[in-house]
């Protein structure tokens, strides 16, 4: 038998996240797997815990037969013929993950990727994405709040902190609903009524756990198509009954890339083959509902050939001729520079999780103040729950980690009696890329070395 290393994280002083929790390692142990933690002062679950639960402490992982971690190993502590399972980010062929992964295959290393790890459907079972829309909600709304008080204005959002200050999940939701009780009791300043939130993704992961947190306000559910219509009466007045509807509650407003693009074709209708197919077939179409939102949950998966949604030149519309729109925030936790928001041009951490950006030089200043809509671009929001998003995820994980802990879990890169999760999610095997990475990364890779590949 193996041994299951975990290892510290240490790519941000704001990862806490851990692949394995104290009473799973206790599970392991007592069924015969052998672990060993790495010391860790920044842990959610400090070294004591794992102790108990039979682990074994140390300083170095170099006796473990796989490795497990969160986030990516930075280069000089990858360890030379070691297995590894973490997040990547190297199935795009991430440019700032390529020297990792050509020091992974220099090393004769193996790398498992958890955005792999997936059921006979393809539905990826391991993943932090209902905790990156449920703190990403959480921190919308003090976003929002932080927001409104630069402006001068007081809304009930100003009671509530960010994610990574609340002790647990139960007590953010705790405190979002004390929120919604005082906008249904109270209402909201009537400037900046109607109060509309757009979330994107619509049947995700992510979109899922941001509605848990929005859906606690006292809410309206909107539909894209109704949204102009319903935020100009709204605004211009439609009788007592309308107005006070305004006032104590929000509009939620889903979207799916249904909503977001639309055929260039004169007359042409969205498909979802089509789109799926011939991406440039579409445009984007959001542009069209940003003045009518005050902030944007963006969550939608997006990839290199597909219609951007955010578009640079929808912001600069909004605020022309000095305008103030109703827009005050978006919040993005697909963290994609260059990619579907381009109102995002930096990733944030949650130290300093927010910036202003302007919309006419696109330069950005840090905090809330200012003129230009707030972004907040964290790329690690799952860790501002770090507890509750990890025991989320070594729930999921536990049951693989017994085959990992083997003396050789691999034999080869098809071999039948290696679970299909883990064979579906093996992209480096002992130093050579698998099928079919060893063409899609071929070409990344070119900067960095030859990449090899393994039958």
């Amino acid at each position: 038998m193996g041994i299951l290393g975990v290892r510290r994280e240490d790519k941000s002083p704001w990862e806490r996240r851990t692949p394995l929790v104290p009473t799973d390692v206790a599970r392991l142990v007592q069924s015969g797997v052998k672990v060993h933690v790495q010391k860790s002062p920044n842990r959610c679950f400090p070294d004591a815990d794992f102790a108990k639960a039979g682990a074994e402490l140390v300083d170095e992982l170099h006796d473990a037969t796989v490795i497990l971690g969160v986030k990516e190993v930075p280069v000089d502590r990858i360890i030379p013929g070691k297995s590894y399972l973490f997040f990547s980010h190297t199935m795009k062929g991430q440019p700032y993950n390529m020297p990792m992964l050509r020091k992974l295959l220099d090393e004769g290393c193996t790398l498992m990727d958890y955005e792999l790890v997936t059921d006979e459907d393809g539905v990826r079972t391991i993943a932090f994405g209902r905790f990156a829309g449920l703190a990403g909600a959480i921190d919308t709304l003090w976003a929002l709040g932080q927001r409104f008080q630069a402006e001068g204005i007081d809304t009930p959002f100003a009671e509530l902190r960010q994610s990574l200050d609340y002790q647990d999940l139960e007590e953010a939701f705790t405190a979002v609903r004390a929120v919604g009780k005082r906008i249904a009791q109270e209402g909201l300043p009537r400037e900046i009524t109607p109060l509309a939130i757009a979330v994107t993704g619509e049947g995700g992961k992510v979109w899922g756990g941001a509605l848990e947190v929005l859906e606690l306000l006292p809410h309206r559910k909107v539909a894209p198509a109704e949204l102009p219509g319903w935020v100009s009466s709204g605004a211009a007045g439609r009788g007592a009954d309308r107005d006070a509807a305004d006032l104590h509650q929000v509009a939620l407003v889903s979207y799916g890339p249904g909503e977001l693009v639309e055929p260039i074709a004169a007359g042409g209708t969205y498909a979802w083959e089509d789109y799926l197919h011939h991406p440039e077939k579409y445009r984007a179409r959001f542009g069209q509902d940003l003045p009518h939102l005050t902030a944007i949950v963006h969550g939608i998966y997006w990839a290199e050939g597909y219609p951007r949604f955010v578009l640079r030149q929808d912001v600069e519309r909004l605020y022309a001729n000095g305008a103030t729109p109703r827009l005050r925030l978006i919040t993005d936790i697909t963290c994609d520079v260059d990619g579907s928001n381009e109102a995002l041009v930096k990733i944030t951490e949650p130290g300093d999780p927010a910036y202003v950006l302007d919309p006419d030089t696109w330069k950005i200043r840090s905090g809330f103040q200012g003129r230009g809509p707030v972004v907040l671009g964290v790329d690690i929001l799952p860790a501002e729950l770090p507890r509750d998003a990890s025991r989320h995820f070594s729930a999921a994980l536990v049951d693989l980690a017994p085959h990992l802990a083997k003396d050789e879990p691999f034999p080869s890169a098809h071999d039948p009696s290696v679970p299909g999760p883990l064979r579906r999610c093996l992209m480096v095997l002992r130093g050579q890329l698998t099928s079919p990475w060893d063409e899609r990364l071929a070409e990344p890779l070119a900067a960095h070395g030859t990449a090899r590949n393994a039958s």
